[in-house]
């Protein structure tokens, strides 16, 4: 979907540039790269984020605005074609507005004991993968008066792990892996060298390869140390 960067918000146009380069890369499958229709009501970042503190009880730092897109939301799936790759990819992020709204987690997934039921309630989904159906998803912990939520990396075959960044270096790095399934690992407290977890991690290792080739303007060091430092 074309969009004119002219009338683009920093995020979006960020956003919309790495669907533009994965719809254009001949080396990868991509099925799906695009912008969803603009949110109608929930363009304004002023009302969104004033909604949010005053009917969520969220005072969101105001580095939240740096990432304000305001479409429904923004969905990638990709693949490697060659053959025997592991490397696949897909990110879905909704509207920051319909996330904490409409995306419980507890919706879903109940927990099984009650420290899960607790977190879940509390949690809400901002990146999925319905297209793979992987069962994994981001939210972030809608505790009352929280500035900065902590961001929780769901997987139904681990359950759920906090992650070591904030929503906005989240979507950072979300532009940079291209929603590589399983990149979120990288920031967890997690053995990718575990045989459990092999493919995952060869899914990873064949990122740090191809994508450093693929898109070089963007920087990988960071996620070649962390995956080291887990296998």
């Amino acid at each position: 979907m074309n969009r004119n960067e002219d009338v683009l918000l920093p995020f979006e146009r960020r956003c919309a540039r790495a669907l533009e380069e994965l719809r254009d890369n001949p080396e990868l499958a991509t099925s799906e790269a695009r912008l969803g229709p603009t949110a109608k009501n929930l363009d304004d970042p002023a009302i969104v984020f004033e909604s949010l503190a005053e009917d969520e009880q969220l005072p969101l730092d105001p580095t939240f605005r740096q990432y304000f897109f305001r479409f429904n939301d923004a969905k990638a799936h990709w693949r490697s074609p060659r053959a025997g790759s592991e490397l696949v990819g897909e990110f879905h992020l909704t509207h920051l507005y319909r996330s904490v709204f409409e995306n419980h987690m507890d919706y879903t997934w109940e927990g099984n004991n009650d420290s899960e039921r607790e977190l879940y309630r509390d949690l809400r989904i901002f990146d999925d993968t319905p297209s793979t159906g992987t069962g994994r998803m981001a939210a972030l912990r809608a505790t009352p008066g929280s500035t900065d939520p902590e961001i929780w990396y769901f997987d139904m075959r681990r359950g759920a792990t906090r992650m070591d960044l904030g929503y906005g270096p989240y979507l950072d790095n979300l532009l940079v892996t291209k929603g590589t399934i399983g990149w979120q690992y990288l920031f967890c407290q997690v053995d990718l060298g575990d045989s459990s977890v092999r493919a995952l991690a060869d899914g990873l290792k064949e990122m740090l390869d191809v994508l450093p080739r693929l898109f070089p303007h963007y920087d990988y060091s960071q996620l070649r140390t962390r995956l080291e430092e887990r296998l």
